[in-house]
């Protein structure tokens, strides 16, 4: 058997004497034999554990973490997986110290009173106690950081202080808009939610496209958000965009496209009355319900046409849209038409037709 004393392990291996003096010590790696004079004598075998111990050691493991692998037999992904979850965790807080200090380089701070007033923001900020950070957000919204912001927006647990961030990060502007639409392809729905809610305030029509992509969102929540959001945006293309999905998606989808389109007035009424003319009889009818929003009366001879539609969702609605626009001999018609189609239709269209009635006698020239 061929033996080596410490100080030639130590060459071959790199490692200095007293760290294998120390591993000794551990019961780490314990020297297979002893000279007459009781120095440390190593194998080859003792060789091989040492180069397993610094295999281990180069990804991360500490030394009782490698002394239980190689003595008790420790399951490999076990171990392997608590290890990456703890390395995980520790480059997520480097890259958000790298954040915040390129966030502080960027303020352009000249001197280092500047730099810790913008540190000891940063650090009300992340203060457990929510009043904490809900007046730093409402007393210094000029002041922290977009980053801080979109952080306290994407998760913070109190709904007042992702509003106060919602408004604070509004008054920025354009600097706001890219960091939000940024997030809205973000995986947790939440996150998609929480920035749509921003830019429908924030109001910028560059916003469009990036809101109607989330308008056939998988989560219903978030593609009924989007639709409130392009409401508040309005124009023609928010109005075409939010045409384009009428009849689509859940109930709460349905109702907030309907609702948003609804209210965008003169934009919205040409791109609605082409989907009245859809295939789809959902698309139709929530068309229909929708130009009853509108109450414009050029869409009167579209809807009178709507009540003689195949499908009994499309007549109501058009029945109804027809009820918010002053009351005209076609329209009456178009009533009494319908009564004689019985069901819901027919049921809806008597009910209209006796309430109508006197406001159109009301409306007509007096002797």
């Amino acid at each position: 058997m061929e033996w080596m004393q410490i100080g030639e392990v130590a060459r071959r291996t790199g490692l200095t004497t007293r760290t294998l003096r120390h591993y000794d010590a551990l019961g780490l790696l314990i020297p297979s034999g002893r000279s007459g004079g009781d120095y440390r004598q190593y194998t080859l075998d003792d060789v091989r554990r040492l180069l397993a111990i610094q295999h281990l050691k180069s990804l991360g493991l500490g030394l009782t973490e490698i002394a239980a692998a190689l003595t008790d037999g420790l399951d490999p992904q076990t171990t392997l997986r608590e290890h990456i979850e703890a390395v995980e965790e520790r480059i997520a807080a480097e890259q958000a110290l790298l954040q915040r200090l390129h966030a502080l380089q960027a303020a352009s701070h000249d001197d280092w009173d500047d730099v810790l007033a913008a540190v000891e923001l940063s650090e009300r900020v992340r203060h457990p106690d929510g009043v904490v950070r809900f007046r730093a957000a409402l007393e210094f919204p000029d002041a922290i950081t977009t980053d801080d912001l979109i952080d306290l927006l994407r998760g913070d647990p109190e709904p007042g202080v992702r509003e106060a961030a919602t408004w604070a990060l509004v008054r920025r502007g354009e600097t706001a808009l890219s960091a939000l639409v940024a997030h809205l392809a973000d995986p947790d729905p939440g996150v998609r939610t929480q920035m749509t809610h921003a830019l429908g305030k924030l109001r910028d029509p560059r916003a469009v496209d990036a809101l109607a992509s989330l308008l056939e969102d998988p989560v219903p929540e978030v593609a009924a958000k989007a639709a409130h959001a392009l409401g508040q945006l309005g124009g023609a293309r928010a109005s075409a965009a939010l045409a384009a999905v009428l009849g689509r998606g859940s109930a709460s989808q349905r109702g907030a496209t309907v609702t948003a389109v609804g209210g965008l007035g003169a934009d919205a009424f040409s791109p609605v009355v082409a989907a009245l003319g859809a295939p789809g009889s959902a698309t139709r009818a929530d068309a229909a319900e929708a130009l009853g929003l509108l109450e414009d009366p050029r869409a009167a001879d579209a809807l009178i046409a709507a009540t003689r539609d195949d499908d009994e969702e499309v007549r109501v609605a058009a029945l109804m849209a027809l009820a918010s626009l002053p009351a005209t001999t076609p329209i009456m018609d178009a009533f009494g038409a319908a009564t004689l189609l019985g069901g819901r239709s027919g049921a809806v269209a008597t009910t209209l037709l006796a309430r109508t009635a006197p406001r159109a006698e009301g409306s007509g020239p007096r002797e």
